[in-house]
């Protein structure tokens, strides 16, 4: 596919904010068929509204406490007024570029321990690249793999079911529409050598072609009501659901649940162990930060991930599974 016009516009985020810790996560593993691109300042992903599909490039052109962003969107046609307005809308709240955080900087400030960590990413926004479609079909091959399995898996996935977009002499993936699957037959996907996750993404692109789940309609749910309604997905428990809560829908009180993988990289950053229970770990920090627990969970998640880029860091290396 590709992206021969374009259009740019700017927009002002809520005040303070942080570009490259907003749009970089490194966290999130790196496929070999790039989705998202970074550099300093700027940003390049595809981003798909309904069903179109484009490609966003975004560049810092302020600061943290006067924040600004160009935006050039690339698509395969002109797009009209109420087009570009309902795109717009989009980017504001996957990215949280209006989330009011005065509330959870006041709370960070006390935190003596690691308010340097809050202080130097202040302004980050947890974001929802993708569709919930995208995030689920991401989760699930993250699913008991390590992180290179997932990325084969992806890699495949994307080679073979999603969308090559060239743009501006780059080049960028996407991952298919649902309805892409619905003449796919579970062998098919397994024959991409992904296991048993090939029933899951079949039933769950089904769900999807069915209309089952409504994701502008879960935005305005509360926290329970969203939950429920999302682990009638196929393949998706109490723990998918808790984990999209807060990558997809902006709840950012969800730290209820701690895998042991997590446990294991949570003990050694708030308490300098090998391991801490659970249960304690998540008592302590629902203490701490209350109705912001997950939040600032994914500020200090993050930073050891952006340290992780310019150090190496022997226990998280062992705990990552790479």
């Amino acid at each position: 596919m590709k992206l021969d016009y374009k259009k740019s516009f700017f927009l002002c985020p809520k005040s303070p904010f942080h570009f490259d810790g907003t749009f970089y996560k490194p966290s999130h593993f790196p496929n070999k068929l790039k989705m998202e691109e970074w550099e300093p300042g700027k940003y390049w992903q595809t981003f798909r509204v309904d069903k179109e599909l484009f490609v966003l490039q975004v560049e810092n052109k302020g600061t943290t406490f006067k924040p600004k962003i160009k935006i050039t969107l690339y698509s395969q046609k002109p797009l009209n007024k109420k087009e570009l307005e309902k795109i717009k809308q989009e980017i504001i709240w996957r990215f949280e570029l209006d989330i009011d955080l005065k509330e959870f900087n006041k709370l960070a400030k006390k935190d003596r321990r690691f308010y340097p960590v809050f202080k130097k990413w202040m302004g980050m926004r947890n974001v929802s690249k993708n569709t919930l479609y995208e995030l689920l079909i991401i989760a699930i091959v993250l699913q008991n793999a390590t992180v290179r399995r997932s990325q084969q898996m992806l890699d495949a996935l994307l080679k073979k079911f999603g969308t090559k977009v060239v743009f501006d002499k780059k080049t960028l993936w996407a991952i298919w529409l649902p309805e892409r699957l619905k003449n796919v037959s579970e062998k098919e996907l397994r024959d991409l050598k992904i296991g048993y996750r090939a029933k899951f993404i079949k039933r769950l692109s089904q769900d999807f072609i069915e209309g089952k789940i409504d994701e502008k309609h879960l935005r305005n749910l509360e926290k329970e009501a969203c939950k429920q309604e999302l682990i009638k997905l196929y393949g998706v428990g109490p723990e998918t659901a808790r984990i999209l809560l807060f990558e997809a829908f902006h709840h950012f009180d969800t730290f209820d649940h701690i895998a042991p993988w997590q446990q294991k990289i949570y003990s050694r950053l708030f308490y300098g162990k090998k391991l801490v229970s659970a249960e304690k770990i998540c008592k302590d920090i629902l203490k701490q930060y209350g109705k912001y627990s997950m939040l600032a969970v994914h500020y200090i998640w993050e930073d050891i991930f952006w340290r992780r880029r310019n150090e190496n860091i022997p226990w998280l290396e062992k705990e990552i599974r790479l």
